[in-house]
């Protein structure tokens, strides 16, 4: 009686070739995400940044009693100081002091916005103004890069969220 001897099995299995092409789906995956990023995510982190921002600006004009404005257009953002205005001191602020434009300061120097190119509105004012008052005005500063749109609120406590 001759014995057969069971033949060797040669190659993968069926269930070995299923981990590996779901390893390599996994990490694919997870490099393309890595990869790929939303258009609006700088959108995001300006305006995460502008909140911030605000935030110093308003403690600043606090701290120092003069007003802070925040100007912006397509290309950039800068914050200012403003003289404190009074009928006294109005034709001298206007003359003789220098403004601030905070390009040496680390926080409220002026900035590119990392979006590019950045459409700004702010209502229901025409001008962001941080004064020494302790209750602010609600403030909505909409920002778009064209294709996205994301909104900071302020309410009246000064609390500030990033909707979009």
């Amino acid at each position: 009686m001759s014995r057969r001897r069971p033949a060797q099995q040669s190659g993968f299995s069926l269930i070995e070739l299923l981990v590996v092409v779901a390893i390599i789906g996994i990490a694919s995956a997870a490099v393309g995400l890595a990869a790929y990023e939303r258009p609006s995510t700088a959108l995001r982190r300006d305006a995460d940044r502008l909140v911030q921002l605000f935030l110093i600006a308003q403690t600043e004009a606090r701290a120092g009693g003069r007003p802070i404005v925040w100007e912006a257009d397509e290309r950039q953002y800068r914050f200012r100081r403003r003289a404190p205005w009074s009928p006294a001191t109005a034709y001298a602020a206007v003359t003789q002091a220098p403004a601030d434009r905070f390009e040496r300061d680390e926080a409220l120097r002026p900035r590119a916005w990392e979006a590019g190119s950045v459409t700004v509105r702010v209502a229901p004012m025409a001008e962001l103004v941080f004064n020494g008052e302790w209750i602010a005005a609600p403030l909505n500063v909409e920002l778009s890069d064209g294709r996205h749109r994301i909104a900071i609120h302020r309410d009246t406590a000064g609390m500030y969220e990033v909707v979009q």
